[in-house]
């Protein structure tokens, strides 16, 4: 019995040492891995657009809607094109009922227009026309104008002719003894002048490159330089010359216009007054004849009723009118039995359309075609009285819809501000803007009803350094940024894959910069100065104490992780 109580002390000490060791090792293990973890959301500094504005909340809606029911259609469902959720191009063809009756009603139509189109066009020659002998005289008319205009033409030019005939350079009366054996200038050119006499051209000695210059008189009066080869103007009515390399100063030339010392002269006039008297009397005649055929026509028209013909000429352009509407309205009944797509769109809510059915057409017997929605989208918000003042048609507005967990952001120009408040409380005015937003191509689907965040832009930069807003700290009213100093090859990954850090134990290492701002917007920040592109910033930081023997992170209490990141990258 002894032995067995000695045993059972010494378990009860062994228990008690245990138990001890138990709770040292406890403790010791609970400081070893007791430590503080720090989790830093970091983004990188980088180029993009800023913008900064008016900020509001509003609305989606489509731009439009159209309710396309049918009442009163006593034609049969021909064609069916669409079904509920399907697409439609503005002028796609959605619904067709039948038009047989039409089509004959349209071709018959088309026969009357062609009737009063050929009689319109009969009545309107017989008009312009009245008869061959009225129509032969007036173009007798015309013919003798024509006559009297070429005839005068033809004085004209007889004249200018007669002026031009063997016009050269001659040896000037006052030096024709030293000029005789000299050879003269070369003429050429026609006159165009209406007046008669001589050029008279005196050669002197001048500062000129040729040594030489010439002074025009008589007919025209000028002063040029000589130079030799090259064709010098003789006035300005279209005659030039050449002057010989041995021109001299004090050379004296005469041209005469008309040349009236070559011995041929008088016969040349002599022929010219023949051919201007002939043309003067063919003027004279074709006036008389003038004078007679227009009194002659005067007698035509006087047995002739142009009201008459009028009168026809307007009863036929009534007849093609009438036949004309009435082929419109032919066309117009056709065209209703086919129900056009009036914008892009889907086509929703359709119920009971069925290839055969024929409605009965009572006002009560419809038949719904649902609605088209159409692929462009609007936003619509409110602005007080001071905003709308500063908002005007065109301007960019900047739409993030809040209604999905991403935010996605869509540009709009405004196009619709209204002149009066929607209520007698607080003034607020209506503005709608346009999405640049296309249904078919975009992977983000908009619907009616859905929020949005509303930015209309005041300011802009399309590539500034930016950062978000979140990274902006003051200190004593001066802006600053955290940058991040060095990340290790873990930290990297962390921080590529889910834009946080995490530390233990060991702080990041991190510095503050004072930073110049530009812009700033609802999401981002314009940077001026103080960080360069690329670089690794701080956002935010936490810091907990973890046991890591229970298994729990930071990151899991506190929301952090990839789907919660709220990276103004995303907006």
């Amino acid at each position: 019995m002894k032995i067995l109580s000695g045993l059972g002390k010494i378990k009860w000490y062994a228990l008690i040492t245990l138990l001890f060791a138990v709770g040292l090792y406890y403790v010791y293990e609970t400081e070893d891995t007791t430590a503080t973890v720090a989790f830093y959301v970091t983004d990188k500094v980088e180029r993009g657009e800023v913008t900064s504005g008016i900020q509001t909340t509003g609305d989606i809606i489509v731009a439009q809607k159209l309710d396309i029911d049918i009442y009163k259609q006593l034609s049969r469902i021909d064609v069916v094109n669409i079904k509920n959720g399907i697409h439609v191009k503005a002028g796609d063809k959605l619904i067709s009922f039948d038009k047989k009756d039409g089509h004959v009603d349209t071709q018959s139509a088309q026969v009357l227009v062609a009737e009063a189109e050929l009689a319109l066009e009969q009545e309107s020659l017989n008009a312009i026309y009245p008869n061959t002998a009225i129509r032969n005289k007036e173009n007798q008319i015309i013919g003798y104008e024509k006559t009297i205009t070429d005839a005068q033409q033809d004085i004209k030019n007889a004249y200018r002719d007669f002026l031009n005939e063997d016009l050269v350079v001659e040896p000037h009366s006052d030096r024709k003894e030293k000029l005789v054996a000299r050879v003269e200038p070369i003429l050429f050119g026609r006159y165009v002048g209406e007046e008669r006499g001589q050029y008279v051209i005196d050669v002197y000695s001048s500062k000129a490159k040729s040594g030489y210059s010439y002074r025009l008189s008589g007919l025209e009066f000028m002063t040029e330089s000589i130079i030799f080869g090259k064709a010098m103007s003789l006035g300005n009515h279209g005659l030039k010359m050449i002057f010989p390399n041995d021109t001299e100063g004090g050379d004296k030339w005469v041209v005469h216009v008309p040349n009236t010392t070559i011995a041929t002269y008088e016969e040349t006039k002599q022929s010219y007054e023949q051919v201007v008297t002939g043309l003067e009397k063919t003027i004279t005649d074709a006036k008389v004849n003038i004078a007679n055929s227009k009194q002659e026509l005067m007698d035509l028209k006087l047995t002739d009723s142009d009201s008459y013909r009028k009168l026809r000429v307007e009863k036929a352009t009534t007849e093609l009118a009438v036949a004309r509407q009435r082929l419109n309205q032919s066309y117009d009944v056709v065209q209703e039995r086919d129900i056009i797509a009036p914008f892009s769109g889907t086509v929703e809510g359709m119920e009971n359309v069925v290839v055969g059915a024929t409605p009965t057409g009572g006002s009560s017997d419809s038949i719904n075609l649902g609605t088209l929605i159409s692929d462009e989208f609007l936003t619509i918000f409110t602005l007080s009285a001071t905003d709308v003042a500063k908002v005007e048609i065109g301007q960019k507005v900047k739409v993030t819809v809040t209604s999905f967990v991403e935010q996605p952001v869509f540009w709009a120009r405004i196009t619709q501000i209204s002149s009066l408040p929607e209520s007698s409380g607080v003034a607020q005015y209506a503005v709608q803007a346009l999405l640049d937003y296309d249904r078919q191509t975009a992977k983000t689907i908009l619907r009616e009803g859905m929020l949005a965040d509303i930015e209309v832009v005041e300011e802009e930069k399309t590539d500034a350094l930016r950062v978000g807003v979140a990274a902006i700290t003051y200190g004593q009213g001066i802006p600053k940024v955290t940058v991040v100093d060095r990340l290790n090859e873990q930290q990297t990954r962390q921080a590529n894959r889910m834009g946080i850090v995490r530390t233990e134990g060991t702080p990041l290492n991190t510095y503050e910069v004072e930073v110049t701002l530009g812009i700033i917007g609802q999401y981002y920040v314009e940077v001026v100065n103080g960080l360069e592109a690329g670089q690794i910033i701080v956002t935010s930081a936490s810091s907990e104490v973890a046991d890591e023997a229970d298994g729990e992170s930071v990151v899991q209490q506190r929301g952090f992780g990839p789907g919660n990141r709220q990276n103004p990258r995303n907006r």
